[in-house]
């Protein structure tokens, strides 16, 4: 069973991850701040770390840098802001992925599920490793051979586009940010030229592979922060210290952070009652008249979440237009 260190100050979330990852088959330690999260990284040796950045006795980008100086086990942010760039630094300073709040079990547990799966492909696990040929049905990628199929015809790809599908085809689910594929593609240059050509070389091997951008099979886009292959694997069928942005709403910020905190928690223990009723003895009849509003309740703090990022990107947008 794979161990998952949870680390956030907030006792209801903590807990509600805490019985959340346990049903779904990991084993949970949890830590309410960082100097506890560095102590059970150390002495837990947990597979996995669940991070969130507002951390009160360090700056979250701290806290990220210094548990990747101490392990490379896989680190997932739990995010509660609208910012695009908070998202990209706490990548770029260490992190493997993120998810915003709030978010449900099932898919807190395919991210936890699927950095593992790297993780393990990082250390020479044979059940993690990449195959030589990557066969997606109508796409067909030879690692090997350097060679492309796309419904049957063979694709010529420049080279800078077959650099690109092999950094982003050996990286399944992960979100590759601007910077990280511009040092690994390019190795020289990070102005906006080099960013530029990046968009355009990543349009050109969309086109080539038939992956329409508004509706992606295998490269989709996180704006303002990268792309990440979605594509399934043949087995899934069976560094700077950042200061604060100008413009930024510290108080709306804090106060959207706690309330998605909150929403998330809530989300969280709905879908364990959800899983306790759906085992339970109760009978079909019972079971739906319990569940009904509890799934209605589910759609609401799901819509609230979303109504408290909409809340943030107004208030930070009319600040901007007053110029404070």
């Amino acid at each position: 069973m794979a161990k998952v260190l949870v680390v956030d100050d907030d006792p209801a979330l903590r807990q509600a991850l805490r019985g959340a990852l346990g049903r779904v088959g990991f084993e949970v330690v949890v830590a309410p701040d960082a100097r506890g999260g560095l102590d059970l990284l150390t002495t837990a040796r947990p597979d996995a770390v669940v991070l969130d950045l507002g951390l009160p006795d360090a700056h979250g980008l701290d806290v990220v840098r210094r548990f990747r100086g101490l392990s490379t086990v896989p680190v997932l942010i739990l995010s509660g802001s609208t910012e695009e760039s908070r998202k990209v630094q706490a990548l770029e300073a260490g992190a493997d992925d993120y998810l915003d709040k709030p978010f449900g079990v099932e898919e807190l547990g395919a991210r936890l599920r699927a950095l593992l799966r790297r993780s393990g492909a990082a250390e020479g696990d044979p059940a993690g490793a990449r195959p030589a040929v990557l066969d997606l049905g109508r796409l067909v990628v030879d690692l090997g051979a350097r060679t492309v199929v796309v419904d049957g015809d063979p694709v010529h790809l420049t080279p800078t586009e077959w650099r690109l599908l092999e950094e982003l085809a050996a990286h399944p689910g992960r979100l590759l940010t601007h910077r990280w594929l511009l040092a690994r593609v390019w190795e020289e240059g990070r102005g906006e030229e080099s960013r530029a050509a990046l968009r355009t070389h990543v349009r050109s091997l969309r086109a080539k592979l038939g992956d329409p951008a508004e509706r992606p099979t295998y490269v989709a886009t996180e704006s303002g922060a990268g792309y990440r292959w979605i594509a399934e694997p043949p087995d899934a069928a069976g560094a700077a210290t950042v200061e604060d942005a100008p413009g930024e709403v510290p108080d709306t910020r804090a106060l959207v952070h706690d309330l998605n905190n909150a929403l998330t928690a809530l989300q969280l223990g709905v879908h364990l009652a959800q899983g306790r009723l759906e085992r339970s003895s109760l009978d079909d009849e019972e079971r739906r008249a319990v569940l009904a509003p509890l799934d209605h309740l589910d759609a609401t703090l799901a819509r609230a979440g979303r109504l408290a990022v909409a809340l943030e990107h107004r208030a930070i947008g009319e600040q901007t237009a007053r110029g404070d």
